[in-house]
C-alpha cells in the first residue's frame, strides 16, 4: 500500500475481511459454494416470476480452459447477482466469481459489508476507488483480477461503461471506459456480452414485485463470445484499451436491440416506467 494513503479503523477491517477471504483458497472455496447454494438460489426465487432468458444455450457452450469476463451494461445495482444466478445454475465448471465494485459504501460501512456477505460471498471484490488519494491502488486491483483470469474457473464480472447509467434510455450505454479493455489486453480472456434491464435497485421491492408478479419484465440476452483478435494484435497503450472497451460496448448495444423486439412481444413496454423501476 503506498504511504500515503489512509483508512480509517472500519474501512482497514472490511478490507481485512475481504481480502483475506478472496485470497486464501479454502475461504474462497468454502464462500463459492455459499453462492452457488444460497445466493443463486435466492435470486432465482427473488425474480423467476418475471425472469425472461435469451440465448443462455451459449453458456453451455463455453471453453473451459481460460478464464471468462462477463461485460454487460449496468443499469441496477443487482445487475450482476441475476446474471450470476443464471451462470452458476448452467456452468459447474465456475469455482471463482469476482465483482470489482466501487469503494464507496461497500468497502466504507458495516452495511456494506453485510450486503456483500449475504448477497455475493464477498465476491463484490477487489474494491475500485474513484477519489484521487486512493486512486493509485487500482493498480493492485488490475494486477489482481489479471492474475486470477489466467486461471480455467474464473469468471469476472465488468461494465465497459465502468458505472451504472441512470439516463431515461436504456438501450444507449454511458461511453465506454479504457478499464475493461485494460483488463482484456492484459488477460486475453473470454469475453462475453450480455445486455440485461428490468431490475430494481431495491431488493425488496423487486422480490414484492416477483412475488405478485409486477413490474416491468426481467431481461437477460446473452450473446456469443467476442473476437477481438484485431485490437489484441495491435500495440499496446490506453487508447488501444479504449478501443477494446468501445468494441465490448457496441457488442452489448447490439443485444439490446434484441431486447428491445423481445420486449414488444412480453407486454407494452412503459419507457418512463422502466427507466424510474431502474433508479
Amino acid at each position: 500500500m503506498s504511504p500515503d494513503v489512509s483508512f480509517n479503523a472500519t474501512e482497514r477491517v472490511i478490507r481485512t475481511i475481504a481480502r483475506q477471504v478472496n485470497e486464501s483458497p479454502a475461504l474462497k472455496r468454502t464462500m463459492h459454494a455459499y453462492l452457488r447454494v444460497v445466493g443463486a438460489s435466492s435470486v432465482y426465487y427473488g425474480t423467476r416470476h418475471l425472469l425472461h432468458v435469451t440465448n443462455a444455450e451459449v453458456l453451455d457452450t463455453l471453453p473451459r480452459d481460460r478464464g471468462v469476463v462477463i461485460a454487460s451494461n449496468h443499469r441496477s445495482l443487482c445487475d450482476m447477482y441475476v446474471v450470476s444466478s443464471v451462470l452458476l445454475r448452467r456452468c459447474d465448471w465456475i469455482r471463482r466469481l469476482y465483482f470489482p465494485v466501487r469503494s464507496e459504501y461497500i468497502y466504507e460501512r458495516w452495511g456494506g459489508l453485510f450486503l456483500n456477505v449475504l448477497m455475493s460471498g464477498l465476491s463484490m471484490y477487489p474494491p475500485i476507488y474513484r477519489d484521487a488519494e486512493r486512486r493509485s491502488l487500482n493498480r493492485d486491483t488490475l494486477a489482481f483480477v489479471v492474475d486470477e483470469l489466467s486461471r480455467p474457473g474464473t469468471v469476472v464480472g465488468l461494465h465497459p461503461e465502468g458505472r451504472r447509467s441512470l439516463t431515461d434510455d436504456p438501450y444507449t450505454l454511458l461511453p465506454a471506459q479504457p478499464g475493461l479493455g485494460e483488463i482484456v489486453r492484459r488477460a486475453r480472456p473470454l469475453v462475453l456480452p450480455v445486455f440485461i434491464l428490468g431490475l430494481s435497485s431495491d431488493v425488496v421491492d423487486q422480490a414484492r414485485a416477483n412475488l405478485k408478479r409486477t413490474g416491468p419484465p426481467i431481461t437477460i440476452t446473452f450473446g456469443a463470445p467476442l473476437q477481438l483478435d484485431q485490437y489484441l494484435a495491435s500495440p499496446a497503450g490506453p487508447r488501444q484499451s479504449l478501443r477494446i472497451s468501445q468494441a465490448i460496448r457496441t457488442e452489448i448495444e447490439a443485444l439490446g436491440a434484441v431486447d428491445r423486439q423481445l420486449r414488444s412481444h412480453l407486454r407494452p413496454l412503459d419507457e418512463h416506467r422502466l427507466s424510474a423501476w431502474a433508479r
